[in-house]
C-alpha cells in the first residue's frame, strides 16, 4: 500500500504537489479500503470500519468509487486531477498511471461487464467509458466523449467538431426573430 501511495504522490507532483491535493488524500482512502478488505475475516473488521468512515468524504466530492473484493481495481500512479463528480463502477480495473479529470464515468453498457482501462490513459473532462471495453495503453479519451466499443493501444480520441448553421435553418430562431421585429423600434413609437 504505501509503495503504490509513492508512486501516486509522484503524479500529484505536477498539480503543485500531494499534501494539499484533495484527489491523493481521496485514492489513499481507496487504498487503505483495498488493504482493509484483503485482511483476513477476524482482522478485517475494525480496519474496514474505519474505511468506512473514511469513505463518507467522497460523498463531499461526489466520487462513487469503492475498494474490496467487487469495487474498482485500481493500479500505481492514477491521479483524480479534478475530484468532482466521478463514477467508478464496481469491477472497473484501471491500469498504472493514469490521469482521470472530474465528470468522468465508468459504468455499464451495451457490452456486458466494466471497463478496464490500460497504463497511461488520460481520459478528459465530461468522457464516458461504458460497458466491457478495453482501452489500450497510452490512449486520451477527449473531453465529452461517450466510449462504447474497444480501443486499440495509443488511440485518440476527439469529440466531434461543432456545427455551424445559418440562423434561418433553425424554427426557434426565426420565431424570435420574428417577435424582435415586431417590437422593435418603429413598433415602440
Amino acid at each position: 500500500m504505501f509503495a503504490t501511495l509513492r508512486r501516486d504522490s509522484l503524479m500529484y507532483a505536477d498539480c503543485g504537489g500531494w499534501l494539499g491535493h484533495p484527489g491523493f488524500w481521496l485514492m489513499a482512502v481507496h487504498r487503505y479500503g483495498s488493504w482493509a478488505a484483503s485482511l483476513p475475516m477476524l482482522v478485517r473488521l475494525p480496519f474496514w470500519l474505519i474505511y468506512r468512515v473514511l469513505h463518507l468524504s467522497f460523498h463531499l466530492f461526489n466520487i462513487e468509487l469503492w475498494a474490496g473484493k467487487r469495487g474498482a481495481q485500481i493500479g500505481q500512479g492514477v491521479c483524480l486531477i479534478h475530484p468532482h463528480n466521478i463514477m467508478i463502477g464496481p469491477g472497473t480495473v484501471i491500469g498504472d498511471g493514469c490521469l482521470i479529470h472530474h465528470e468522468v464515468t465508468f459504468g455499464t453498457g451495451a457490452i456486458a461487464g466494466t471497463p478496464k482501462l490500460g497504463n497511461n490513459i488520460t481520459v478528459y473532462p465530461g468522457a464516458r467509458i461504458l460497458g466491457g471495453v478495453r482501452i489500450g495503453d497510452n490512449s486520451m479519451i477527449g473531453a465529452n466523449c461517450v466510449i462504447v466499443r474497444h480501443l486499440p493501444e495509443g488511440s485518440i480520441v476527439m469529440p466531434s467538431a461543432n456545427r455551424i448553421l445559418p440562423r434561418a435553418l433553425s424554427p426557434q430562431a426565426r420565431k424570435l426573430d420574428a417577435n424582435n421585429e415586431s417590437s422593435g423600434p418603429s413598433a415602440q413609437s
